[in-house]
């Protein structure tokens, strides 16, 4: 298997950030749905909304070869 080049190392470090984003944001969705359940908030508050376009957000920046990793988008 050859060395990777700089280029590609480059395109691999932009697409893991872009990833992590992505995971980052869903992480932030989904603690703040269980702070709210665990609440008994049962209704989509401002901040749910807010996290839930950032999901949607930081899906729309992944890559095509990693748009299937956010296919819920």
């Amino acid at each position: 298997m050859p060395k990777p080049t700089a280029e590609q190392l480059r395109v691999d470090a932009e697409e893991n950030e872009l990833l992590a984003a992505f995971r980052r944001a869903q992480a932030d969705l989904y603690d703040n749905a269980a702070r709210e359940s665990a609440a008994g908030i049962f209704h989509e508050t401002p901040e749910y909304l807010r996290l839930n376009q950032a999901v949607i957000d930081a899906g729309k920046r992944l890559p095509e070869g990693l748009k299937r990793l956010a296919k819920d988008i």
